[in-house]
């Protein structure tokens, strides 16, 4: 039912919106504290300069939330995870099957959790290892920018070009646009030799690519889940 309702409304055109609404709900879990993670807080976060931009992909959610709610309620930790999947799905990308059941907290996550633009290599992989989430789970969810206007391919296609166009790293070249690819932070994976193993390895086989998103992404949407209890 909900992804039903979220094709009505989730375009390949909206589709990395709805994506980065994932990540910023999801990215707030640090394992230390057993706190944060996907729970919904995203729609009290929304003023955050951090998620600048994501009051729009709420709004499209939103109405497909009030169709689902009306025949049964859903959480927004749920719907997010959910659009997330079929927004990778509608771009061509892998299935990926989520479980329901998550919990929606009633206040915002902490602030200052999420990876910042500007970190380095080393500086993301110690992010991403408080969230519980491995160098090999960071290369493979950074491919998420292959959607959207970041440079990397075709913007409403969910395929491998992001690991390809790293590799060339068009940003060292100065013509025009190049400067534009990417955030600091895609720019730093490629010259960390940890980071740079995984990105060959998608470059070159977009099937191992899909397989190792599609796991930790799930991983991702249940890290720091409080579950209703069946």
């Amino acid at each position: 039912m909900i992804k039903e309702e979220v094709r009505k409304v989730v375009s390949k055109a909206k589709a990395a919106g709805v994506l980065r609404l994932v990540f910023h709900d999801a990215g707030t879990f640090e394992m230390g504290e057993n706190s944060g993670g996907m729970n919904g807080s995203i729609v009290y976060e929304l003023e955050r300069p951090e998620n600048a931009g994501l009051k729009k992909p709420v709004k499209i959610l939103e109405k497909a939330k009030g169709e689902v709610d009306a025949r049964r309620p859903v959480s927004w930790a749920d719907m997010i995870a959910v659009a997330g999947a079929e927004a990778v799905s509608v771009c061509e990308g892998p299935i990926i099957p989520v479980v329901l059941g998550r919990l929606d907290s009633m206040k915002p996550d902490p602030e200052g959790r999420l990876p910042e633009e500007t970190l380095d290599a080393f500086g993301l992989k110690k992010c991403f290892q408080r969230k519980g989430l491995s160098t090999q789970e960071l290369v493979a969810l950074s491919g998420a920018h292959t959607l959207g206007s970041k440079g990397f391919g075709n913007p409403v296609v969910f395929d491998n070009s992001y690991y390809k166009v790293l590799l060339e790293k068009p940003w060292m070249s100065s013509a025009g646009m190049s400067g534009m690819i990417g955030l600091p932070s895609d720019r730093a994976l490629v010259e960390d030799d940890q980071c740079l193993r995984w990105i060959e390895k998608y470059a070159n086989d977009q099937n191992l690519f899909f397989k190792d998103f599609k796991n930790a992404y799930v991983k991702l949407v249940n890290s720091g889940a409080r579950w209703r209890s069946l």
